[in-house]
């Protein structure tokens, strides 16, 4: 063979690769071949596992509409962020993250960076307390509060806060820096980064939020205790 012939097959064979790194290049398809990367905005639906208040999560189980590897463990759960714009609509009224429950069922529209997502809005499909958290026309509506831990009381299965602001609903009985006396049963527990811990954990100085049976009683029922700042931290 001679020389000539051989850098003519050599200047062939880089040209075929060329061509070949440019078709697969063209217009930015990528993978994907559309022109276009994987969009970065998208639903995904799941059920509410936990709200983090500290760390503005929200955990979710059985996920669907959402398959990458930033699946928790492989499974079906992942976690989404939230922050001061992203709104939470029930039958057409706005609420916020915190008032979601454990075992409501929701499509979040989510904005994929780097390896976490934040959620834009939230739609709870079915709210697991059949309404009455969301149903402002309800005399069993809930309302949530917040406030600084005064004391806990084991034996009468108390607990008073004071400082308190209204958080969601609102109970003519009680203004905002007023103190509000709670009870609570043997199961109740104090809801922290996601973990559940017993009532009598609470020290004096620690913030919470407590979501109750909105029906006017002197001693209103604490159907949710969610701790919102550690007193030694």
């Amino acid at each position: 063979m001679s020389m000539n012939r051989y850098k003519t097959l050599a200047v062939l064979s880089l040209t075929v690769l060329f061509l070949g790194a440019c078709a697969t290049m063209d217009d930015g398809g990528g993978i994907y071949g559309t022109g276009d990367s994987r969009p970065n905005n998208y639903d995904i639906r799941g059920t509410v596992d936990s709200v983090d208040l500290n760390n503005r999560t929200i955990y979710l189980s059985n996920v669907s509409g959402y398959n990458t590897s930033m699946l928790s463990g492989g499974g079906n759960s992942v976690r989404v962020y939230y922050d001061d714009r992203t709104t939470v609509a029930y039958q057409g009224q706005s609420y916020r993250p915190q008032d979601l429950e454990r075992g409501d069922e929701i499509t979040v529209h989510v904005d994929e960076s780097g390896n976490s997502l934040l959620a834009q809005t939230v739609t709870v499909n079915r709210d697991v307390s059949g309404g009455s958290v969301y149903d402002t026309g309800s005399s069993t509506q809930y309302s949530t509060v917040r406030g600084t831990v005064r004391s806990v009381n084991a034996t009468r299965r108390t607990i008073e806060i004071e400082s308190t602001s209204w958080i969601s609903g609102f109970n003519s009985g009680s203004g905002t820096g007023s103190r509000m006396i709670f009870q609570y049963d043997t199961n109740a527990s104090v809801s922290v980064n996601g973990q559940l811990h017993p009532v009598e954990n609470l020290e004096a100085g620690d913030v919470v939020e407590v979501q109750f049976h909105n029906n006017n009683t002197a001693t209103p029922f604490a159907d949710r205790i969610t701790l919102v700042r550690d007193v030694r931290r």
